[in-house]
C-alpha cells in the first residue's frame, strides 16, 4: 500500500464553503500528484454552543462528517469551541478531537501529517504527530505568524509545538523571517511560496475578449475598472481603496470579488454607480473578472504571499498594493506594480491615478508573473514528503 499525505487544516473548500482555502487545495493537489502519494484531508471545524454562536458559525452545522471535494476525501472533525473564551485552548481541543481520526486513517500506513496555519492547526497537528510517532510539517500562511503567534500564551504553544516538526515552511521570505523570530531561531523556516496557475490566469486575447468578460458580469463597458479580490474585512483595506477612488473623482468603478462584514462600509464610500460587488466566485470566474478589469488594488495591513497579486499580473493587470509582507517580493517591477504604505489613501489614489493615465503593459505584467509558477515549490515539497514517508 502506497504512503500518504494527511493534510490537517481548517483552510480547505467544502460544499458549504466552496471558495474557502483554495490556495491550500491548489498546492497540495499538485504536490500529491507529483509525489505519487495518496492524499486525504482532516478539517477541524468548531462546534459552537448556541449561546456563543455567531451568524458566521451557522455554516459549520451544515458540514457533513465526510465529503469528497474534487476527488479528495475530506474528514470534517468537530471540536468544542467558545469564541472569545477558549482561543488559547483551541489547539488542544482540536488535537483531542482529531487524533482518533488521524490514528484510524494512518494505521498500518506510512504517512506524513501536513498542517497549514500555525495556530491552532499547526500546533494541534504537531501534538498529534508526536503522540503517534509520525513526521509532521507546518506551513505558515500570514496572520497566524504576523498576528496570532505574537500573543504570549499562543507564542509559548507555537514554540513548543514547532520543536516537534520535521520541517517548517512559510510562503514568503518576510514570513520566514517573522516565523523564525517567533521561534527564537535563525534559518529554521524554509521558503515554499505559492505559485500561480498560468494556464487559468492569462490576459484577454484582444479587446473583444475584455469586452466579453465585462458583459458576462454586467460591468460598465467604457469605464476604468479597479478590481479588489479578498475577504471584506478591515485588514484587507478595501475601504481605503473606495475612499481613494472617491477622492480621485471621475467615473472609475471599484469591482469587488468576495464577501465579508465590511461590505456596507465600502459601499457607503462611493456612489452606487461606482462600486460593484460580485460576491464569491469560482476560480474560473475570478480569472474572468481579472480579464474584465484594468488594475488590481490590494491595500492590506498585513499579508503572507497574496495569490491575488500573482494572479492579477498573470492576467496582464497592473497592481497597486500595500508594501507589507511578501508583496514587495512579488512587485519588483515599478512599470507594472506600485507599492504604497498601508492606510495611506493619498498615496493609493496617486498610484491608481498614474496607472489610469499610463496603463501598464500586459506583456510585462505577465512576464513578471511567469517567474512564479508552481514548479519549484512542488518539486521541493514532493521530494520532502517522499523522503518523510519512506
Amino acid at each position: 500500500m502506497t504512503g500518504q499525505i494527511l493534510t490537517l487544516t481548517n483552510l480547505f473548500p467544502s460544499a458549504c464553503r466552496p471558495h474557502h482555502g483554495r490556495f491550500v487545495q491548489e498546492r497540495m493537489r499538485r504536490v500529491a500528484e507529483a509525489s505519487g502519494l495518496e492524499w486525504q484531508v482532516v478539517c477541524p471545524i468548531p462546534r459552537v454552543p448556541r449561546l456563543f454562536r455567531r451568524s458566521a458559525d451557522r455554516v459549520f452545522a451544515a458540514m457533513p462528517e465526510r465529503e469528497e471535494v474534487d476527488g479528495v476525501q475530506v474528514h470534517n472533525v468537530r471540536y468544542l469551541h467558545l469564541p472569545g473564551v477558549s482561543f488559547s485552548r483551541q489547539a488542544a481541543r482540536i488535537a483531542r478531537a482529531c487524533r482518533p481520526v488521524v490514528e484510524g486513517l494512518t494505521a498500518g500506513r506510512s504517512s506524513v501529517l501536513d498542517a497549514h496555519y500555525v495556530y491552532p492547526d499547526g500546533v494541534a497537528a504537531m501534538r498529534i504527530a508526536d503522540q503517534l510517532g509520525m513526521p509532521g510539517v507546518v506551513t505558515a500562511r500570514g496572520s497566524d505568524v504576523n498576528v496570532i503567534a505574537k500573543h504570549p500564551a499562543i507564542g509559548v504553544q507555537v514554540r513548543s509545538g514547532m520543536s516537534k516538526a520535521a520541517a517548517l515552511f512559510a510562503v514568503s521570505g518576510a514570513l520566514c523571517r517573522q516565523f523564525d523570530q517567533v521561534l527564537g531561531e535563525t534559518g529554521r523556516t524554509q521558503l515554499a511560496r505559492n505559485g500561480v496557475d498560468l494556464e487559468v490566469f492569462r490576459p484577454p486575447s484582444d479587446a473583444a475578449g475584455k469586452l466579453a468578460a465585462r458583459r458576462r458580469f454586467g460591468l460598465p463597458e467604457d469605464r476604468k475598472l479597479v478590481l479588489g479580490v479578498g475577504r471584506l474585512v478591515d485588514a484587507k483595506g478595501f475601504q481605503h481603496a473606495a475612499a481613494a477612488l472617491r477622492d480621485l473623482g471621475g467615473d472609475s468603478v471599484l469591482v469587488i470579488v468576495g464577501e465579508g462584514p465590511q461590505k456596507a462600509r465600502i459601499a457607503a464610500l462611493l456612489p452606487a454607480s461606482r462600486v460593484v460587488f460580485l460576491g464569491g466566485l469560482a476560480k474560473s470566474e475570478v480569472a474572468e473578472a481579472y480579464r474584465a478589469c484594468d488594475m488590481l488594488v490590494l491595500p492590506s495591513y498585513q499579508e503572507g504571499w497574496p495569490n491575488v497579486v500573482t494572479e492579477a499580473l498573470a492576467s496582464g493587470l497592473g497592481v497597486v498594493a500595500s508594501e507589507v509582507g511578501g508583496i514587495p517580493e512579488i512587485c519588483t517591477n515599478p512599470q507594472v506594480s506600485r507599492l504604497v504604505p498601508p492606510r495611506d489613501e493619498a498615496a493609493l489614489a496617486a498610484a491608481m491615478g498614474e496607472f489610469f493615465v499610463t496603463p501598464p503593459d500586459p506583456v510585462q505584467a505577465q512576464a513578471q508573473a511567469n517567474r512564479y509558477s508552481w514548479d519549484e515549490t512542488v518539486a521541493m515539497l514532493s521530494k520532502l514528503f517522499q523522503e518523510l514517508v519512506a
